[in-house]
C-alpha cells in the first residue's frame, strides 16, 4: 500500500500526473490519435499535447491532449487534485462525502458542485472498464458486498424481483378494498 508521503513523491505536479496517464494511454510510447488511431501525430508546444494530421481528423486536423477521453476532460480542476481526491477514496474504509471532499480540497469558499462532481465523475470512472486500465495494484483489505434483504430498499428486496419475473417482467399494483 502506498503512503500519502509516496504518493506525493511520485505525483509532485501536473506534468508528473500527466506523465503517467500518457504512460497508462499509450504503453508502448506511441501516442496515437484518439479519433481515428493515427500513429503519425505532431507534438505541439504545449506540454502533453498533440496534433493529429491525418484526412480522416478534417483539413485543420485535430488537436488533442492526454486528457481527451478520459474522465478528466473539460476540467478546470487541477490533474493534482483529482489524483489527491482518487487517493483519498481509494484509502477510505467507509467512502468519502462531496462535503468531506471539500473541505479537504476545495476550501470553505469552493463550491460544494465542484466537490461533488469531481467525486461523482471518479466513482462512474471506477465503475467503467476502460479506466481500470489507468490504474495499478489494488489491495482490498475488508471489504463486504452484499447485505442482508431486510436493509435494503422495498423495490430492491429479492422477493419483488421474484413476483415481478412471474408477472412476466411486469410491475402489477392492486388497490385494496374497503
Amino acid at each position: 500500500m502506498m503512503t500519502f508521503q509516496a504518493f506525493m513523491a511520485t505525483f509532485p505536479d501536473e506534468a508528473a500526473c500527466s506523465q503517467f496517464l500518457k504512460d497508462r494511454r499509450w504503453p508502448d510510447g506511441k501516442v496515437k490519435c484518439p479519433r481515428c488511431g493515427n500513429e503519425k501525430v505532431y507534438t505541439l508546444k504545449q506540454a502533453f499535447k498533440w496534433q493529429c494530421q491525418s484526412a480522416t481528423c478534417g483539413k485543420n486536423g485535430y488537436r488533442f491532449s492526454v486528457l481527451v477521453g478520459t474522465i478528466f476532460e473539460n476540467t478546470n480542476v487541477p490533474l493534482v487534485t483529482w489524483f489527491k481526491v482518487l487517493y483519498t477514496m481509494l484509502q477510505s474504509k467507509k467512502g468519502v462525502s462531496s462535503r468531506q471532499l471539500r473541505r479537504t480540497f476545495f476550501g470553505e469558499r469552493s463550491s460544494l458542485h465542484t466537490a461533488w462532481y469531481v467525486g461523482h465523475r471518479l466513482r462512474a470512472g471506477m465503475r467503467d472498464d476502460d479506466f481500470k486500465q489507468l490504474m495499478g495494484i489494488v489491495e482490498v483489505d475488508e471489504t463486504f458486498i452484499g447485505g442482508k434483504d431486510k436493509n435494503r430498499h422495498w423495490d430492491k428486496k429479492s422477493h419483488v424481483w421474484r413476483n415481478r419475473l412471474r408477472q412476466g417482467g411486469r410491475h402489477r399494483s392492486h388497490q385494496s378494498e374497503g
